[in-house]
């Protein structure tokens, strides 16, 4: 609920704060005496739209502040949270609008976007009237305010439950749909690709094994021409190195025995010979078993080049190619499965769509028999507040097959505000006092706490006096049971039913005009009520009569 509004050159506005408490509030004033400023505040406040010509002549800046208490008002605690805001039993709403043109919004003194304080406003107050929070006319209002009325919450969720499932799996398939032929194509070189290199059977280390043959046999008559050569200058010619290695070491071993310390060069003179004596050995016994077959090169040569070929199509080293047929029949399987999701996500889809149909067609029976039994208890309301028509809620399937969060209804407020009238949506049949007063029945067939806490009637008593002021004045009273009621009105048989009284009124103060809220006291009631009765000149009886409705 609102507990206060501080303003700050607001138009005729000065400086003002007021307090305000639970219960239905009536704010009374001569015409013109700026009842309809406190409204423009709040709406500011709230997020509407502004300019510059709302500043107060000769201030910089407007300044409005309303301070909520939400202790109670989960949507609130939540929308705080995910901004990150601490969330308190209290809120504080600030907006400012600059003479250069700039408006600020605040929440518990955080900047915010001007249009988180109107989302945020239309679960806080609603305004009923000729004014921009007013919410009867909107479809989503009207919806909500029929399915608040309803007892199927049960199926409500299920629908939405539906609707964000399938919305999920359309989204899955929408996805692969944008692959379109780009999934085939990727589907068909893939399998083009692995077939290829399949075909091949590479072992995991051929390359290598290849190109290892690959230069010896390329190389061979190299290779054996140099081995002989070396094994020819070791063994046979004369004198062949293994030869005078062997003489040297003999003549080394004989000084051994004049003297000692050349016995170490004996011996390793000795290995040495040894040594090239195993080297001649595996040289004749590789030149005897090489094999030099030209036939073999060209079966190499022919099997690397397609390797290398390959392995530039894939734009990799052909020692790679093992792993990239691995790698591309993982990718394969990955899309074969994708393929095989698709076909499930389609099936899924089928599945959520009916049953999203099915309840969706639940509900619409549901809002139709709500729907029935609303309009007939507004209508007798509306009689009784001088409203001599019919009200109907007409739910309608929309056009449009895909699936919604809130089902597959057009929901439509009709009413004729004369009898034998046809009826017509509100918007346009309605006058801004016949709207408020359709609003105040509709707030009473269904008075729970499904709504913003705070209500603002505005003109609810235009065109009515007499036993249906009274009327409007007990119906109110009644609302304010579940909310918070701020009501505007020039009757006093509205004014006595309110449980607080605000007498709006202006003065002027060396050529300025001023604006101030007056609380007023009992016999300052029965005053402004006399008032409201007689005129400015008030009598005894009118006091009397005053204090007779107050009572």
């Amino acid at each position: 609920m609102l507990r206060q509004l501080a303003i700050k050159n607001l138009a005729v506005i000065d400086k003002l704060s007021i307090d305000f408490k639970s219960g239905m509030t009536v704010l009374t004033g001569e015409t013109g005496a700026g009842k309809s400023i406190l409204l423009d505040a709040l709406g500011l406040v709230l997020g509407d739209r502004a300019d510059t010509n709302i500043i107060r002549i000769g201030a910089a800046k407007t300044d409005i502040t309303a301070i909520f208490s939400i202790q109670n008002n989960d949507y609130i605690h939540r929308r705080l949270q995910e901004m990150e805001l601490e969330p308190d039993d209290e809120l504080f709403i600030r907006r400012t609008i600059s003479q250069d043109g700039r408006s600020r919004a605040y929440l518990n003194n955080t900047p915010v976007p001007v249009q988180t304080l109107r989302e945020i406003g239309e679960y806080l107050v609603d305004i009923h009237g000729q004014h921009a929070h007013q919410s009867l006319s909107r479809p989503k209002m009207q919806r909500a305010i029929l399915d608040a009325a309803g007892d199927y919450k049960a199926l409500l969720d299920d629908v939405a439950k539906t609707h964000a499932a399938w919305k999920h799996v359309n989204q899955e398939l929408l996805h692969f749909e944008t692959m379109g032929e780009d999934f085939e194509a990727r589907l068909t070189l893939l399998q083009y690709q692995i077939d290829e290199l399949a075909q091949l059977a590479i072992g995991k280390t051929e390359y290598a094994t290849l190109t290892a043959e690959f230069k010896r046999q390329s190389h061979a008559q190299d290779l054996m021409a140099t081995c002989q050569k070396i094994l020819t200058e070791l063994t046979e010619t004369d004198p062949a190195i293994y030869s005078r290695l062997s003489q040297h070491q003999r003549t080394i071993a004989d000084l051994c025995s004049m003297d000692d310390s050349l016995l170490n060069i004996s011996h390793l003179l000795n290995s040495a010979a040894i040594q090239v004596n195993e080297a001649c050995s595996e040289l004749r016994d590789y030149i005897e078993q090489f094999d030099m077959d030209m036939t073999q090169l060209t079966v190499i040569e022919n099997r690397l080049d397609k390797l290398h070929d390959l392995a530039r199509k894939h734009k990799i080293k052909p020692v790679e190619l093992p792993e990239q047929l691995t790698l591309l029949r993982s990718q394969l399987t990955q899309l074969e499965g994708g393929q095989e999701q698709h076909e499930a996500l389609q099936k899924k889809k089928v599945e959520l769509n009916a049953h999203y149909i099915k309840r969706a067609e639940d509900l619409r029976q549901k809002r139709k028999d709500v729907g029935r039994k609303i309009a007939l208890a507004v209508t007798d309301k509306m009689h009784e507040l001088g409203i001599d028509g019919q009200f109907d809620i007409l739910v309608e399937s929309i056009e449009d097959l895909t699936p919604h969060q809130y089902g597959m209804d057009k929901i439509s407020f009709v009413v004729s505000t004369n009898r034998g009238q046809p009826l017509k949506p509100i918007t346009k049949i309605a006058s801004g006092g016949e709207l408020s007063r359709l609003s105040l029945a509709i707030q009473i067939i269904d008075a729970k706490d499904n709504g913003a806490p705070t209500m603002v009637f505005d003109e609810v008593d235009a065109g009515v006096g007499g036993g249906i002021a009274e009327t409007v004045g007990r119906m109110l009273r009644s609302l304010a049971a579940h909310r918070q009621i701020f009501c505007v009105t020039h009757l006093a048989q509205v004014a006595s039913c309110g449980h607080h009284h605000l007498r709006v009124a202006k003065h002027t103060e060396k050529d300025t005009i001023f604006t101030q809220v007056i609380d007023l006291n009992e016999q300052e009631r029965i005053d402004e009520i006399a008032r409201m009765l007689a005129g400015m000149k008030i009598s005894d009886e009118s006091r009397a009569h005053a204090a007779q409705m107050l009572e």
